[in-house]
């Protein structure tokens, strides 16, 4: 497979180092220079990936090209490239939708939208998928879990979902505050806490119990954990989550 990665920021860093650590097959890897730093610091990764003189030398010199550009520069990058009928396009744009890509790509049907996260780069996390594709779907299986789903509804709840990275960490934060007002150090209670949660998390990955189910199995009758549950679902927090989550959703799908 040769892949081509136009733009080279945190998430093409990302995926290539993950794809590097992983051993993954790959007969090579062409990046666009627009950052040169980060393009260097990637090639520097394996001796199969090389730095190109423009974005349409990475698309001429790859079978899989993934755009990982900026949505405010996504339409004038598109206007200059030219593809082939045999490529197969991996996007990670932000809000532009699949009717809009066909519109700026019309010479490949081989179009998929994606949402990877940085965690790519450890093989951790999920990358969205749409529409079903069976070369994007092996690619990031093997940096994670790849979640294909059936139309591009779906695919942007999965997008608002990821707005939650910040309160995942202010609620993290928050405990460590709390935790530091009672006496203990922040460097200790960012640590508890940090590897608390990847035991969760493995918790959840390697069960096929619901969430709801964990919760439950969570809970002792008058335990700690109960107690707690109990006083965030009377004040509705968990509501307040769903309802912060459709805000993003009706601004992603352009209804605010």
């Amino acid at each position: 497979m040769r892949l081509g990665f136009v733009g080279t920021g945190v998430i093409t860093q990302a995926i290539v180092t993950g794809l590097v650590r992983v051993g993954a097959p790959f007969d090579s890897i062409m990046l666009s220079n627009r950052n040169a730093q980060t393009a260097a610091d990637i090639a520097a990764l394996d001796a199969r990936i090389r730095v190109c003189d423009s974005n349409q030398a990475v698309v001429d010199g790859s079978d899989v090209v993934c755009l990982a550009i900026r949505p405010q520069i996504a339409y004038d990058v598109l206007t200059e490239l030219k593809f082939l009928a045999s490529h197969r396009v991996i996007s990670f744009v932000a809000g532009m939708n699949m009717n809009e890509l066909k519109k700026r790509i019309d010479n490949t049907q081989d179009i998929v939208r994606a949402i990877p996260l940085p965690a790519v780069a450890d093989a951790l996390g999920s990358t969205t998928l749409h529409p079903q594709d069976e070369v994007a779907h092996k690619l990031f299986s093997l940096l994670g879990v790849a979640v294909e789903v059936e139309n591009e509804h779906l695919f942007d709840c999965l997008s608002a979902a990821t707005a939650t990275m910040a309160s995942f960490y202010a609620v993290l934060e928050s405990q460590a505050q709390w935790l530091v007002k009672e006496g203990l150090a922040y460097n200790k209670a960012r640590a508890f806490l940090a590897a608390y949660s990847l035991g969760l998390a493995h918790g959840a990955k390697t069960s096929d119990a619901s969430f709801d189910d964990l919760v439950n199995q969570s809970m002792t009758a008058g335990g700690i954990n109960e107690q707690l549950h109990h006083e965030l679902l009377a004040k509705a927090n968990y509501e307040q989550y769903q309802h912060a989550l459709t805000g993003v959703l009706d601004r992603i799908e352009g209804r605010r």
